[in-house]
């Protein structure tokens, strides 16, 4: 909103509250019509200098590079000329929240889930916030319908669902994510071994084990790693940025060891295949862990089972029994 445009709107809203006092105090009929009409022009020039704005909304580090790498540009909500007053309108409130803790654990969450669209955290706030909006209207529609009166309690419950549910989404995506790397990450240790073994370097083991199935999430966080290298990166920072990106123990214990074994000169092959050799054996403790726990959880329902049908048997017998009629 320009100088131009405030003032305009403040010196209608001044007129619009000298009015009011003047329908408060004389209460005349030409005082509503004036009030009315003040108030009609303040809110049209208010939606007129918002929806104006041309709303460009910054691009994250991660688009800009990808862009400048050559790869497509996304085409989100966000880029549609419709809605993008709207979501600017959004971004400018999330903003504008003094939510730093949110905003982080939602960054955070946004980079384990592999940056979807290369969302920034105000970014998805606002689309959760979109998805509040949408299902607290159509609570108060269903409230509307049913009861045939507006319930503000309504409208709060399903902003709070719909919210709640889009953050929601995105953590799974992400637990589910890094769930794959956790299974993904021995597998590619021993090949990655394996090619050092032959002769290949650390880049040249990890480009073999990227190429093998570049849709894998495990490989494209490599794959970025190795873009970072490409670019300048020394390979202590580049997997330091890896174990950034990927909030698993597991991995971030294998960086270690990488760095360390480079600073000592110890040789990465055995290194890793050592790593790798720890997360199966760790991998089936877990499992045994769970057979276990799994065993005595199911030790209830077969009891049950088995009361059933000792009752379904012996039922009819005990009956006589209480009768006097067995014998």
């Amino acid at each position: 909103m320009n100088r131009q445009t405030f003032i305009v709107l403040a010196i209608l809203v001044v007129v619009a509250v000298l009015v009011a006092v003047g329908v408060a105090a004389t209460g005349a009929a030409w005082s509503r019509v004036a009030i009315s009409a003040m108030g009609f022009l303040a809110i049209s020039l208010l939606i007129v200098s918002v929806f104006s704005q041309p709303g460009e909304i910054s691009m994250s580090s991660q688009r800009e590079a990808a862009i400048a790498t050559g790869h497509e540009d996304r085409k989100t909500i966000f880029e549609n000329p419709l809605c993008r007053p709207l979501m600017w309108l959004l971004l400018l409130l999330t903003h504008r929240l003094a939510m730093p803790g949110l905003k982080r654990w939602i960054r955070k969450q946004l980079v384990a889930a592999g940056s979807p669209n290369y969302y920034t955290a105000e970014e998805y706030l606002a689309l959760a916030l979109l998805c509040g909006f949408i299902l607290g209207v159509l609570f108060e529609a269903g409230s509307l319908l049913i009861n045939r009166q507006f319930s503000a309690f309504a409208f709060f419950m399903g902003a709070t669902v719909g919210a709640g549910l889009a953050i929601y989404q995105l953590y799974d995506r992400a637990h589910k994510r890094i769930s794959c790397i956790a299974r993904r990450v021995p597998y590619a240790m021993d090949l990655i071994s394996l090619a050092m073994g032959a002769g290949a370097t650390f880049t040249e083991a990890v480009k073999t084990v990227v190429r093998e199935q570049g849709d894998d999430p495990f490989n494209v966080e490599l794959r970025t790693m190795l873009a970072e290298m490409e670019l300048g990166s020394t390979r202590p920072k580049a997997l330091a940025n890896l174990a950034q990106r990927i909030p698993l123990d597991s991995l971030q214990g294998i960086i270690s060891s990488v760095v360390q074994a480079e600073e000592l000169g110890t040789p990465l092959g055995d290194v890793l295949h050592d790593q790798a050799t720890l997360l199966r054996q760790a991998r089936y403790v877990r499992a045994e862990n769970a057979a276990a726990v799994a065993s005595v959880r199911i030790l209830l329902p077969c009891l049950l089972l088995v009361m059933a049908v000792v009752l379904t048997v012996f039922g009819p017998m005990i009956l006589k029994a209480i009768r006097g009629g067995l014998f």
